[in-house]
């Protein structure tokens, strides 16, 4: 009998949304003084989002398959994970080095979510170069022109 690789990726992504909960989001983003939504909602409700589906993957795994039916984890699957989540911490760390270097914690933003985004779209292998074009440049600017005029919530 072998645990299946399903398994393990819900658990990893369940496991990652709570570090974001309790300790990544805690450290990078400062809700004191704001009025209103506070800043961290969004990045909160997404971490929430990620624990949730994470888990319901586990469920959905839960038990165990006979050898053959399913195979385990690959040494590629380990690595697409570490990278993932290599990308995810890069993104923040330039996110809060950005901001404090310029004295605005928003300027982080603009430049580490094309760095991030970027990095997620190498992962994945033949992407032809308008999605790198656009994860580098639209999307951050859709994402930060909806919170900010859409739902007058500023991005940490």
């Amino acid at each position: 009998m072998e645990i299946n690789q399903d398994l393990i990726l819900g658990i990893i992504i369940a496991m990652f949304g709570l570090l974001l909960i309790f300790w990544i989001i805690p450290i990078q983003v400062n809700d004191k003084g704001s009025f209103g939504l506070p800043p961290s909602l969004a990045p909160r409700s997404l971490a929430w989002l990620m624990v949730a589906m994470g888990a319901v993957l586990t469920a959905q795994n839960l038990k165990l398959h006979s050898a053959g039916s399913r195979r385990g984890l690959r040494r590629q699957d380990i690595v697409y994970v570490i990278a993932s989540v290599l990308a995810v911490a890069t993104m923040l760390v330039l996110m809060k080095w950005i901001g404090a270097w310029v004295d605005r914690p928003y300027a982080g933003f603009l430049v580490a979510a094309p760095i991030g985004l970027t990095l997620f779209t190498l992962l994945h292998t033949g992407a032809p170069l308008w999605v790198y074009l656009f994860n580098a440049i639209a999307a951050p600017a859709v994402i930060y022109g909806g919170f900010w005029w859409g739902l007058s919530l500023p991005l940490p």
